[in-house]
């Protein structure tokens, strides 16, 4: 097995390559995988990938994902809970609060570093931002809720996150970025954005993840039954998805992409003044949208009054085209661009 001199912390360690399960080549230590995961961060969030970045003790062997304190962490996979504050004692080591690793049941493993420690409210050091129900030889399911971020440790000066590893059954520290991404975190490295409208990837039965919750959420917000907010995406959420869908003219098909993400987010969100058009608006000013969008060669379908789906994706195109936010909502800026077609 081949292997690699490293310097973490400013000690010197042996890093040993693994090989990744379905293939037949080995991982380098910070080799960027596929790995399926949940997104350990269960709210509005933003990274960048940080691996490799230069730290005074050496460099940096995960990703800090960057988030409110008392945000909820979740479990990335299946698992049983191997070291809660770097001990496997059932004391947990009160003292040296707070991170957390599971040993998942593949054999990897995920760690869970500067989650907080401070009385709410505070920092003061003197809290406890683990779950009381997680101790060393728990079980935990993915997605399942397990602390909070928080910023203990050597973050205890920097703003509030969690450091999170990767590492394959040999110890491997890999890079988890693009395994991230997948799992549907906001990698704009910009500042945290919402989940749901802020993502990209198609939430269908059988995914789970911050931006589902989001999605209970919204659809609840707008008078539909989800059962549980729980970040997973069951018979139930489907169904709310299909009535959604249905109410508001659009293809019934039980999953979210673009065009259901926008009308989610213009059914649910509104700007200070009050004005903007929207999926599901009608009267007189989406006819006069329809006129300016068919004026710039786009099909918004006939000028009905009616801001149904042909309507929202001629919105989308103009926006994109004249280089706006694209999110299917006409208020100020959106009309602004509209006029100078006359």
């Amino acid at each position: 097995m081949a292997w690699k001199r490293i310097l973490i912390g400013g000690l010197a360690a042996v890093a040993f390559v693994a090989v990744l399960p379905g293939t037949a080549s080995a991982a380098e230590l910070g080799e960027n995988v596929d790995y399926k995961l949940v997104f350990p961060v269960d709210g509005t969030h933003h990274f960048s990938d940080t691996f490799w970045a230069g730290r005074s003790h050496g460099f940096h062997t995960g990703q800090d994902l960057m988030a409110d304190k008392m945000t909820p962490v979740v479990a990335a996979a299946s698992g049983v809970v191997r070291l809660v504050n770097w001990t496997a004692r059932p004391d947990m080591n009160p003292t040296r609060c707070c991170s957390l690793v599971i040993k998942h049941d593949d054999g990897w493993e995920s760690w869970y570093i500067h989650l907080d420690n401070d009385t709410t409210g505070t920092d003061d050091g003197r809290g406890w931002g683990i779950k009381r129900a997680i101790k060393p030889g728990v079980r935990v399911e993915a997605g399942q809720h397990i602390a909070w971020v928080g910023d203990s440790g050597n973050a205890e000066n920097t703003k509030p996150q969690v450091h999170f590893e990767l590492r394959d059954p040999a110890g491997t520290v890999v890079n988890s970025y693009r395994s991230l991404v997948t799992a549907g975190g906001n990698d704009v490295g910009k500042g945290p954005r919402d989940p749901l409208i802020g993502g990209s990837r198609i939430l269908n039965r059988g995914v789970y993840g911050a931006d589902v919750r989001a999605l209970q959420i919204a659809l609840k917000g707008v008078g539909h039954s989800v059962g549980g907010v729980d970040g997973r995406f069951g018979p139930r959420t489907q169904s709310a998805v299909e009535a959604f869908q249905r109410t508001f003219g659009l293809s019934v098909d039980g999953a979210v992409g673009r065009v259901t993400r926008t009308a989610l987010f213009g059914a649910t969100h509104n700007d200070d003044t009050g004005a903007v058009l929207s999926v599901g608006s009608r009267g007189n000013r989406v006819r006069g949208l329809q006129a300016f969008l068919a004026k710039g060669g786009l099909t918004p379908g006939p000028a009905d009054g009616v801001f149904g789906p042909m309507t929202l994706r001629a919105v989308l195109s103009f926006q994109k085209r004249s280089k706006l936010w694209v999110d299917g909502l006409v208020g100020p800026r959106t009309w602004s661009a509209l006029s100078k077609l006359e």
